[in-house]
């Protein structure tokens, strides 16, 4: 009995030694820092962040649905820990837009800027749709530009900022696809940006390189580097994705220069280049709705980013 007794006894002090390992594990896991625990890029996550944009409705510069949209990527961004600032601008029409910039400072003393960016805006008018009687509605705006900034928020979540060895900024642009329409000028959440960013957001300022992602996300999505981009960061990217065995999304053959923010941040010295499928045929339609996002698009973009800029987001000068 005496024996038995004895195992009883080391069981239990065995079982609470075990208990108290475990507590204790689980309370340093808590007290890890964000970049401490590896997330993998999720399409999936980030098809339903799109979808949430579209659900708002239309989402110009200065509307309500814009408001609400922006207030709710700016509370995402603040729940995984980006630190974030609002730069509001003025608008043509006498209402406000704004850019909303998120932060996240590597460990890293004076670790290079990297900047990821996207308009969040939808186009004011469907001007490019085939039935007449749409073009004075506003675009959904589900390809152009909710998946863009859906990969970004998605990133926000997965990416290991201290791998990257750098700071990185993701910018999300209002009023920047309002271009051709009177009254309006093109880029303007972007031209605002640049006029601030070594005074207003000096936590980006003299960026390394600006990527831009915009009109991804979709079924077919063909990419190819513009003319207007610098060689050797496309060049980087995109061999990424070949690696990652994505040759029929990204094809590397350059094209002519596509209208976007990473046209001024090329004028201004900083070498960028954008993420994007000129082909798209609902661009500027009311037709460019969410059924026509796909998981396996947006993974390709999201996964390719990510593994280029965990792998210290390298390029050449040509």
């Amino acid at each position: 009995m005496k024996r038995l007794r004895l195992y009883r006894i080391e069981i239990i002090l065995v079982l609470v030694l075990a208990m108290a390992v475990a507590f204790f594990g689980y309370l340093g896991y808590g007290l890890l820092p964000a970049d401490a625990t590896v997330e993998t890029f999720s399409g999936e996550r980030a098809l339903a962040r799109a979808q949430a944009q579209v659900a708002f409705g239309a989402r110009v510069a200065g509307v309500p649905a814009n408001i609400a949209a922006g207030d709710a990527l700016v509370d995402e961004l603040v729940q995984l820990g980006w630190n974030v600032l609002i730069a509001p601008f003025g608008l043509p029409n006498g209402t406000t837009a704004r850019n909303i910039i998120a932060v996240r400072t590597n460990k890293v003393a004076n670790a290079p800027v990297g900047i990821l960016g996207a308009h969040y805006d939808s186009r004011l008018l469907a001007d490019a749709d085939p039935n007449s009687a749409n073009q004075t509605l506003s675009t959904p705006g589900a390809v152009d530009n909710a998946a863009g900034v859906a990969v970004l928020i998605e990133l926000a979540r997965t990416l290991d900022v201290t791998a990257t060895g750098h700071t990185i900024c993701l910018v999300l642009f209002d009023a920047d696809d309002n271009a051709n329409i009177t009254g309006w000028e093109p880029l303007l959440g972007t031209t605002h940006f640049l006029q601030d960013l070594n005074t207003r957001v000096p936590q980006c300022g003299a960026p390394r390189f600006a990527v831009i992602v915009d009109t991804v996300g979709y079924a077919g999505q063909s990419l190819t580097p513009d003319s207007d981009s610098h060689p050797g960061l496309s060049n980087a990217i995109w061999q990424t994705a070949a690696q990652l065995d994505y040759p029929n999304q990204w094809v590397g053959q350059a094209i002519a220069p596509t209208p976007g923010s990473h046209t001024l941040f090329t004028q201004a010295g900083i070498p960028a280049t954008i993420l994007s499928s000129p082909n798209y045929p609902h661009d500027h339609t009311m037709q460019d709705t969410v059924d026509k996002l796909n998981v396996d698009s947006l993974s390709a973009i999201g996964n390719t980013l990510e593994n280029w800029l965990e792998a210290g987001a390298a390029f050449g000068s040509q």
